[in-house]
């Protein structure tokens, strides 16, 4: 992978050094993603973030400088640096790879970079959610979404909009 990233840097890099003006890649994201509304679905990882109680809190300290045993400070090493001790790698927004959930499926290192560059569903279960706090999308939350949007395109990524994000950071692990 970052050969082939390197690759396409150092194509369009020559293109532009030769006066060939604007690669293609250039114009796609000056014409589409350049404009394209982006949403932030991330929270903030921080020591009070709702983790649920099966997986144990987080902790964060300051670095260590393993010569010195003290930590790093922009007084004597002119940047300062965080240790985080995660108990899970299940929190906050992301993305699970398809091995979460079988063993025999693509690891994150398995998945290409264009996988995340896809037609987006989003569906909306949010009403249904507010009402039960429980609440896990259904078959029938899928069918009902084909129903009035027309079937998930192959390959599409499909996200759940439950608006469990509005009570953060003040959210009920224990449901």
């Amino acid at each position: 992978m970052p050969a082939a990233l390197s690759a396409g840097l150092l194509t369009a890099s020559a293109a532009e050094q030769a006066g060939a003006g604007h690669s293609r890649l250039w114009n796609v994201y000056d014409s589409v993603l350049g404009t394209a509304k982006y949403v932030d679905l991330t929270h903030t990882i921080e020591p009070a973030m709702p983790i649920w109680r099966g997986f144990g809190n987080i902790t964060f300290s300051p670095a260590v400088n393993r010569l010195t045993g003290k930590p790093f400070t922009y007084a004597d090493n002119l940047f300062v640096a965080n240790a985080y001790q995660l108990t899970t790698d299940q929190m906050g927004t992301q993305l699970d790879a398809p091995v979460h959930f079988n063993p025999y499926f693509a690891a994150a290192d398995e998945i290409p970079a264009t996988f995340a560059l896809r037609k987006l569903v989003v569906i909306d279960v949010s009403e249904k959610a507010g009402k039960n706090s429980s609440y896990a999308t259904t078959v029938d939350d899928v069918l009902e979404w084909e129903a009035k949007h027309g079937r998930i395109p192959q390959r599409a990524v499909v996200f759940v909009r439950s608006d469990w994000s509005r009570a953060w950071p003040h959210v009920d692990t224990d449901v």
